[in-house]
């Protein structure tokens, strides 16, 4: 800052003049400012490598759960299978039990514990397809295909 006030004789006691003008002029250089940009400059890089991390992380985490919703889908899709060979192989059972009962080679027991298998194997090839039916879903929704 500067200025100038223009002298007035104390003699002649003159009031400024009518063509007197004043300016002004403040000019800030930031030369010394206690490394403020840099300081600044510095936090803005730490804040962007901060979001690209979270935005890492997120992909991590979003290919992570696809993969165990996929991986979840494909078990149950092939226990399905082996529930399916079980009710086979207790229908077979059952078959020959009752063979063996309308014989008279097998008590009541060992034919009504094969049917009791059979009713078992089927449901457990029924929660088999349940549980696949969920996993899919379960998947359609963690890729986006369900809201």
């Amino acid at each position: 800052m500067a200025g100038y006030i223009p002298y007035i004789n104390q003699l002649t006691s003159q009031p400024i003049p009518s063509e007197y003008a004043g300016a002004a002029i403040n000019v800030t250089i930031p030369i010394f400012n206690g490394h403020l940009f840099t300081a600044r400059h510095e936090a803005a890089l730490d804040r962007a490598m901060e979001a690209d991390q979270k935005l890492r992380d997120e992909q991590l985490q979003l290919t992570r759960d696809v993969r165990l919703a996929w991986a979840n889908a494909s078990t149950a899709y092939q226990r399905i299978a082996v529930t399916a060979d079980f009710v086979q192989q207790a229908a077979s059972a059952t078959s020959l039990a009752q063979g063996r009962y309308n014989l008279g080679l097998a008590s009541i027991v060992e034919l009504s514990q094969a049917q009791l298998n059979q009713t078992e194997a089927e449901i457990e090839n029924l929660s088999a397809k349940y549980d696949y039916q969920s996993a899919y879903q379960a998947l359609q929704y963690t890729i986006g295909q369900l809201r």
